[in-house]
């Protein structure tokens, strides 16, 4: 039984194994990989070289804590307070 898979969009879409490979549409690549034994659905294949790699995941950008009710009273007040205290300073213009 050999291992073969369906290249989609640059990446090993579909591992599979069968007897020979089989006829589908000419549109669709599929590559002989029996001897890559650690080649996985969703690797990355590259068609010049014809080598497969792991995708690389990126870290996930870390999201900010949204903040809490009273941090948002706080800034508000901060931001009203400057406000006024230019408003005093100009005068009033």
């Amino acid at each position: 039984m050999k291992r073969y898979a369906q290249i989609l969009w640059g990446k090993a879409h579909w591992v599979f194994e069968a007897e020979e490979v089989p006829e589908f549409a000419p549109d669709i690549v599929i590559v002989d990989i029996t001897d890559k034994p650690e080649v996985q659905e969703g690797w990355d294949y590259d068609e010049e070289t014809r080598d497969f790699t792991a995708p690389v995941v990126p870290e996930p950008t870390p999201i900010e804590p949204t903040p809490t009710l009273e941090e948002m009273q706080a800034q508000t007040l901060l931001n009203t307070e400057y406000l006024v205290s230019r408003s005093e300073l100009l005068g009033g213009m």
